[in-house]
């Protein structure tokens, strides 16, 4: 990995730093931008690749706090016409707002429909 200015190491900015946090979390996020603007130039039919594509890209914590009741994750992109762009969902308040809630959402797009996984039997809420 490529050094950041004033940084020791990845772990010093998330615990006491948390400015600096945003300068680290996009250092990580540009390759993933860098892939989407490539995969937006490949055209498949009447989508691109990117519209085709569904990325989801997580985050271990939202905070330096390692506070797992808030953890950020970005669905990318259009899922072939089954995922609607350009939204923020606060999925803080559903009760079964678990990962595998949403994996059992993503499983269904690619053809797996399982009744559950992992700690969840049903879908989250609001992803279609």
């Amino acid at each position: 990995m490529p050094a950041i200015s004033g940084f020791a190491t990845t772990i010093t900015p998330s615990h006491g730093q948390p400015e600096s946090l945003i300068l680290l979390n996009q250092f990580f996020m540009s390759p993933l931008a860098y892939r989407c603007e490539k995969m937006a130039g490949v055209q498949e039919g009447e989508r691109t690749l990117l519209d085709n594509t569904s990325i989801v890209h997580c985050s271990s914590m939202l905070h330096g706090n390692h506070d797992a009741k808030q953890l950020p994750v970005i669905l990318l992109d259009g899922a072939g016409g089954r995922l609607e762009g350009g939204r923020v969902l606060d999925s803080l308040e559903p009760p079964n707002r678990r990962m595998c809630s949403l994996f059992l959402h993503l499983m269904d797009w690619v053809g797996l429909e399982l009744d559950s996984f992992g700690d969840s039997k049903e879908r989250l809420p609001g992803i279609v």
